[in-house]
């Protein structure tokens, strides 16, 4: 490399004098925090960026001639206080006294949504523009409620209401063959008033909307859309990531996806002291260090806190995890259309029965050891590491984790599958006809 470097040197001399310092940084790798903090979660997040002094917490920072550390960020102004806010992308680093620095490089307006594809995609582009290469990787804090339309976590039998009318009379497939029995009723009222730990989760992305009970929230294939070139990993710090139908919907925008099929507890799924050192202070990110180390800051609590559901995704997988998939929703269509839900494994809480462990699903629909076999393996050609609590926010036990969650349409509603016949996931699989 030391030798291919020199050739480029000397060949760049005197040709392009104003950019010298370019064949230097091609071994460098960029690491960019998205922060979509106007909700209830600026504090966490600010924690979580500027611990107790401005830069961050007591981690690694990089030299301003190496690896790059930037935060976009858009806090609100206070709890509960949503009034529009300007939004920054800075860069963190040290110099050479030692002396750590937070230089803003990008002022965005008021009007500016975090939670939005042009944002991201706009800070994604300017981040590549000026700071050329080896590697990028993005860690993404907020809400996140899966692959389910913007509000409808909150409060879904409001959103239900507010949507009658938009799905047809005429439905074939799996939703059309719950004959059997009757789908899983809506939950009803708004969240904060069913949730006895509402505001110490972190329910893709919001942005809080004044007077509303939604926010601007991105779906899996905006999220996606905002994404101009290819990342080495893209790590969720956020709830409800781990869905099949998010991971197979981000498989071609990174090698790696760090997922949480249940919710993350405010505080974070990292060690932010430490997130820095696995990530950049290595040869190559270290992102089954990482997660190990976020998952065992989690397992060694007590009570509540002790809950977390990490999954560490190589997204090569995917496809062949969709065609196995797709298979077996094919021949078992009726039996998945009548689940026996009340035993599969869920990862929700408040009655929101979205999100069911996708192998359990298929052990409790399925007999053949066969079919059985090749979902779990091209389910482990997927995981890299997985790991989950034996309990969640002492709410539900977890007994079995393959690392994904999946949607199943007797939990579902008729205006829900019509939502889910527009994810990547469903166009490939048909779960949902």
């Amino acid at each position: 490399g030391s030798v291919a470097a020199v050739l480029l040197l000397s060949a760049t001399v005197g040709c392009c004098k104003e950019k010298p310092e370019e064949p230097v940084n091609v071994n460098r790798k960029v690491l960019l925090f998205y922060e979509c903090g106007v909700n209830n979660l600026t504090s966490y997040l600010k924690n979580n960026m500027d611990g107790t002094e401005k830069g961050l917490p007591a981690g690694y920072v990089p030299r301003e001639s190496g690896d790059v550390v930037l935060i976009y960020s858009r806090y609100s102004k206070g709890a509960f206080d949503y009034t529009p806010v300007e939004s920054h992308l800075r860069r963190i680093y040290k110099k050479p006294n030692g002396k750590i620095v937070s230089d803003t490089l990008k002022t965005f307006g008021t009007e500016t949504i975090a939670a939005s594809s042009s944002t991201m995609r706009q800070v994604l582009t300017y981040v590549k523009d000026e700071f050329p290469a080896k590697g990028y990787g993005l860690v993404f804090s907020s809400h996140g409620s899966g692959w389910l339309p913007a509000g409808y976590y909150y409060s879904p039998s409001r959103f239900e209401d507010d949507h009658k009318g938009e799905v047809g009379t005429s439905r074939q497939g799996i939703a059309a063959q719950s004959v059997g029995q009757p789908r899983l009723p809506v939950p009803e009222g708004d969240l904060p008033d069913t949730d006895p730990f509402y505001g110490m989760t972190r329910s893709i992305g919001q942005d809080y909307i004044k007077g509303s009970y939604y926010g601007h929230e991105m779906s899996v294939s905006e999220f996606a859309d905002a994404i101009p070139y290819h990342l080495d990993y893209l790590l969720f710090d956020m709830c409800f990531s781990g869905g099949v139908e998010v991971a197979y919907g981000l498989k071609d925008k990174a090698d790696y996806l760090g997922l949480s099929p249940a919710e993350v507890l405010g505080d974070g799924m990292f060690d932010y002291t430490k997130i820095t050192s696995f990530l950049l202070d290595r040869t190559t990110p270290d992102l089954e260090g990482l997660l190990k180390d976020s998952f065992g800051m989690y397992d060694k609590q007590n009570g509540a806190y002790r809950s977390a559901t990490i999954n560490l995704v190589r997204t090569d997988g995917l496809d062949n995890l969709a065609r196995v998939c797709s298979d077996l929703f094919r021949e078992y269509s009726d039996t998945l259309s009548n689940a026996p839900t009340h035993l599969i494994q869920g990862y929700f809480r408040n009655d929101r029965h979205y999100f069911f462990d996708l192998m359990d699903t298929f052990r409790k629909c399925i007999s053949n050891e066969e079919e059985l076999k090749a979902v779990n393996d091209a389910i482990d050609r997927c995981v890299v590491y997985r790991e989950a609590t034996p309990q969640f926010l002492a709410t539900f036990d977890i007994t079995e984790y393959s690392g994904f969650s999946i949607y199943l349409p007797c939990a579902g509603t008729p205006l829900l599958d019509s939502y889910y016949k527009k994810e990547p996931w469903n166009k490939a699989t048909g779960l949902v006809r």
